[in-house]
C-alpha cells in the first residue's frame, strides 16, 4: 500500500468515525517538504459549532510518519494561512500514527496559537459522543493563561508588537532609551522581544548585562567597563550577533577601561547595542552591593564619554536600560556631584497595556481554553488588574481552575465572573500586588507617602512628578489620581494595615505579657498567619504542578501526569479522581497530600527546598493550625509558625 493510500484510508476512518459532528466537505492530498500530506474540509454540526466555540471550516491533516517533526504543525499553519479565512485560524484536527504525537503536535501548535486536536489512527477511531468529548477533553485541558516567566514569541506576547519594533528601530540610530516599570509588567518580555527582532532584522552586535547576577553586580564601574569591552571583542571576533556580558574582575583603571571601550566603538563597522536589565541592582540603592553608591557616577560618566565620542565619529552606539527605579536618573547630584546619568538616561516607562489590548488578549486565550469570556467580563478583570499583563492572565488562570472541562465550552460573563475575580484578589492577587508595591517602595521610596495621600483623597498635597510617575508604573489611573485596579487598592490597604500594629507596639508603654496569646489578640494573629498559609499552599500547587509537567514533557509521558500525582494518595482516592485533569486533582490536596507528594518527588525539589528533614518538619508545623485545630498556644509556637512559614515562602519566592 503506498502512502497516498495509508493517507486516504486515515481520512476515510475519520470520515466515517466523525459523521454526527463533522461533514467533510473536500479532500485533497499534497506534498511538503517531500512529504505527503492528506487533508480534509470539515464543517461542523451545530452541536460541534457550539463545543468548540466556532463558525468557520476545520482543517484535517492526516499525516502517515511514525515519528512526527514540526514540519507537520508548519504544513498546517501555512494552509489555514492559504484559505483566507475558510479555516479556524486556532483550532485544527491531526490524524497521525506517531505513539508520542499527541504531546509533541500539541506543544508545537501552541509555539504557532493553533490548539491542536489529536488523534492517534494507531487506536480504533471511536464514535459519535465519545469522541466528541475526547475533542473537548483534548483541547481545554490546558490553561493558556499560565505563563511563569518571560515571553517573546507570537503566541505570549501581546499588546507590545508594534512597541518593540520601534524600539528596535530607534536601537539602530545610536540612541539611549531606557524601559522602567513595576515588577512583573513585562520589562524582561520587550527587551527579549527588542533583542529578537534586532537579530531577525537588523545587522548589529548586542550585549546584554543583566545586572541582577550577582557576578555582574559586584564588579565595580571600571570592571563593568572593561567587561562589557571585552564582550564585545570576543562577539565581533567570532561573529555572533548576539552576547550576554562575561565579567572580568581585574584591576583595570576607570581611564584604561573608557579608552578601550572608545577604541572598539570606533572601530567597529556594525552599529553597538548595549542593553543593561534589571539595572537597579547596580545604583546607588542597590540591595545586593553599596559600593555603587560610589560606582554610579563614575560608571554612567565614562559610559557618557565614549557614547558621545562614537556620536561625534559617526558611529551607531545605543544604550537600552530597563529597571524599576527612575530615581538615580532623576535626582540632580549623588553625594554632591553632578548626576551623569540625569540628562542622558530618559524617564521612560512601560507603563499597563490599553484596556482594548487586555480584552483582546484575554478574549482569545479565553477561546482556546473553551471560555468565551464576555467583553464586559474581560473589561471587568483588565480593570481589576491594572492592566497589567501578567496579573491580567494570573486572574484568569485562577478563573480557568474554577471552571471544569467538563463544563466546557461555556460563556464567562460579568455576573459569573465578578465574584471570582473577588475570590483571586483576596486568595491571590492582593499578595502578587503587595510584592510589586514593596519592591518600588525600596527602590523609590518618594512614592510610598505619595501613594497614601492620593488613597486618601489628598492628591493635591502630592507633587505632580510624583503623581506622573504613580501614572507610569500604573499605581494611579491614567489621568486620575485613584488607585488603579481592585488588586493594587487591596495591596495597598494590606501594607497600610500591616505597619499600624508595629506603629502602636513601638509607641505604647511597656506591659506584662502573659506568654500564651489572649482571646483580643488571637484573631488577629491567626488571620495573619492564616492569610500566609494559604498564599503558601496555592504556590505550592502552581510549582508542583510545573515541575511535574516540565519533567514528562521533557521525557516524553506528559500523559502519565495524572498518574505521578494520585500515586501518594490511597487506592481509593485515587478511583474518585479518576476523571479530572492534573489541576483539579492538586486542588483537592490538603496540604499533607501536597508535602507528601513534594517529598515523593525530592529529586525535583531538593535544589529548591534543601534538606529534606528540614523541609518536613516546617510543613509539619505549617500543618499544626492552631485556627483549625482548637489547640492552645504561646508566644513560642507562633514565632515557630512564623519562621516556618518563612522558610518556605523564602524558596518558593526564588522561582516567582
Amino acid at each position: 500500500m503506498t502512502i497516498e493510500d495509508q493517507t486516504n484510508q486515515l481520512l476515510d476512518s475519520f470520515s466515517t468515525s466523525s459523521s454526527k459532528l463533522f461533514q467533510v466537505t473536500g479532500r485533497f492530498t499534497t506534498t511538503f517538504e517531500q512529504g505527503i500530506y492528506g487533508c480534509a474540509v470539515a464543517k461542523p454540526t451545530k452541536r460541534m459549532r457550539s463545543a468548540l466555540a466556532v463558525d468557520r471550516e476545520i482543517l484535517v491533516v492526516a499525516s502517515t510518519f511514525p515519528d512526527q517533526q514540526q514540519r507537520t504543525i508548519k504544513f498546517t499553519a501555512q494552509k489555514i494561512e492559504e484559505s483566507r479565512g475558510r479555516f479556524e485560524s486556532t483550532i485544527a484536527i491531526i490524524l497521525h500514527c506517531d505513539p508520542d504525537g499527541n504531546h509533541k503536535l500539541k506543544n508545537w501548535g501552541r509555539d504557532k496559537g493553533i490548539s491542536v486536536l489529536c488523534i492517534n489512527a494507531r487506536e480504533p477511531l471511536t464514535t459519535g459522543d465519545a469522541l466528541e468529548k475526547s475533542l473537548c477533553v483534548e483541547l481545554y485541558s490546558h490553561n493558556p493563561f499560565d505563563v511563569t516567566g518571560p515571553v517573546s514569541d507570537d503566541s505570549n506576547f501581546y499588546g507590545r508588537r508594534d512597541e518593540a519594533i520601534d524600539l528596535a528601530r530607534k536601537l539602530q540610530r545610536g540612541q539611549v532609551r531606557s524601559c522602567l516599570g513595576i515588577r512583573k509588567i513585562g520589562k524582561t518580555s520587550i527587551i527579549n522581544r527588542v533583542l529578537r527582532e534586532i537579530q531577525k532584522s537588523h545587522i548589529c552586535t548586542c550585549v546584554m548585562a543583566d545586572c541582577s547576577r550577582d557576578d555582574v553586580s559586584d564588579l565595580n564601574a571600571a570592571q563593568l567597563l572593561n567587561s562589557i569591552t571585552r564582550t564585545a571583542e570576543k562577539s565581533i571576533r567570532d561573529k555572533r550577533r548576539y552576547a550576554t556580558l562575561d565579567p572580568v574582575k581585574d584591576r583595570t583603571s576607570l581611564n584604561t577601561a573608557r579608552a578601550s571601550l572608545e577604541a572598539l566603538l570606533l572601530s567597529a563597522d556594525a552599529p553597538f547595542v548595549l542593553v543593561f536589565d534589571e539595572i537597579d541592582y547596580v545604583t546607588p540603592g542597590s540591595p545586593t552591593n553599596p559600593s555603587w553608591a560610589e560606582e554610579f557616577n563614575p560608571f554612567w560618566r565614562n559610559l557618557r564619554a565614549a557614547y558621545q565620542e562614537s556620536t561625534r565619529q559617526g558611529r551607531a552606539f545605543s544604550i537600552l536600560v530597563a529597571g524599576v527605579s527612575t530615581h538615580w536618573f532623576t535626582v540632580e547630584s549623588i553625594q554632591g556631584i553632578e548626576n551623569a546619568a540625569l540628562a542622558f538616561v530618559p524617564e521612560e516607562y512601560l507603563s499597563p497595556m490599553p484596556t482594548g489590548a487586555t480584552i483582546a488578549m484575554l478574549r482569545r486565550l479565553g477561546a482556546i481554553a473553551g471560555l468565551q469570556i464576555q467583553e464586559a467580563a474581560a473589561e471587568m478583570i483588565a480593570k481589576a488588574t491594572g492592566n497589567m499583563p501578567y496579573w491580567a492572565r494570573k486572574c484568569c488562570s485562577y478563573i480557568s481552575r474554577q471552571v471544569s472541562v467538563a463544563e466546557r465550552p461555556c460563556e464567562i460573563r460579568t455576573e459569573r465572573a465578578a465574584p471570582l475575580v473577588d475570590a483571586f484578589v483576596r486568595d491571590e492577587g492582593a499578595a502578587i500586588a503587595e510584592v510589586a508595591l514593596l519592591h518600588l517602595f525600596r527602590v523609590h521610596p518618594d512614592l510610598k507617602k505619595a501613594t497614601e495621600l492620593c488613597s486618601q483623597g489628598r492628591a493635591s498635597q502630592v507633587a505632580e512628578r510624583h503623581r506622573r510617575a504613580l501614572r507610569k508604573y500604573g499605581v494611579l489611573l491614567p489621568e486620575q489620581d485613584a488607585l488603579a485596579g481592585q488588586m493594587i487598592a487591596t495591596a495597598f490597604e494590606t501594607l497600610l494595615a500591616a505597619e499600624q500594629p508595629t506603629t502602636a507596639a513601638s509607641t505604647a508603654p511597656p506591659r506584662d505579657r502573659n506568654p500564651s496569646l489572649q482571646t483580643n489578640e488571637w484573631a488577629e494573629e491567626i488571620a495573619v498567619l492564616g492569610k500566609r498559609r494559604n498564599i503558601i499552599e496555592k504556590k505550592l500547587r502552581e510549582l508542583v504542578l510545573n515541575f511535574l509537567r516540565f519533567q514528562l514533557m521533557n521525557a516524553g509521558k506528559l500523559s502519565e501526569l495524572q498518574q505521578r500525582i494520585v500515586r501518594v494518595l490511597p487506592e481509593k482516592q485515587r478511583n474518585s479522581l479518576a476523571h479530572m485533569n492534573a489541576e483539579q486533582i492538586l486542588s483537592r490536596f490538603n496540604w499533607t497530600d501536597l508535602t507528601k507528594l513534594v517529598t515523593s518527588e525530592w529529586e525535583l525539589f531538593e535544589m529548591l527546598f534543601g534538606d529534606k528533614k528540614h523541609f518536613q518538619e516546617n510543613c509539619d508545623l505549617v500543618n499544626d493550625r492552631f485556627d483549625a485545630h482548637a489547640k492552645s498556644a504561646d508566644l513560642a509556637d507562633v514565632a515557630l509558625y512564623r519562621r516556618a512559614l518563612t522558610y518556605i515562602e523564602d524558596r518558593l519566592a526564588k522561582v516567582q
